[in-house]
C-alpha cells in the first residue's frame, strides 16, 4: 500500500518556479555577502523574497485546500 501524493501539473510548475526563485535569491544574497552590493542587488533581493513568499502561499493554499487560511495583508 502506498501513500503517494499526487499534485497537479500547475502545482508542479509552481514548485519548480519556487526552486528557481530560491536559486536566484541565493545568488543575490551571495553577491551581497561578497561585497558586490548596489541598489539593484538589494532591490532584487527584496523582490525575490516577496515572490518566493507569494508562491509558497499559493502552493500551500492549493495543497492544503480550504484548511489553509493564508492572506496577503
Amino acid at each position: 500500500m502506498s501513500d503517494r501524493t499526487t499534485i497537479s501539473s500547475t502545482t508542479e510548475v509552481d514548485l519548480m518556479q519556487i526552486v528557481a526563485l530560491h536559486r536566484l535569491l541565493d545568488f543575490a544574497v551571495s553577491e551581497a555577502l561578497a561585497g558586490n552590493v548596489d541598489d539593484s542587488v538589494l532591490e532584487g533581493t527584496v523582490i525575490l523574497t516577496r515572490m518566493v513568499g507569494q508562491k509558497v502561499r499559493l502552493v500551500a493554499n492549493r495543497v492544503l485546500g480550504s484548511d489553509a487560511s493564508f492572506r496577503d495583508d
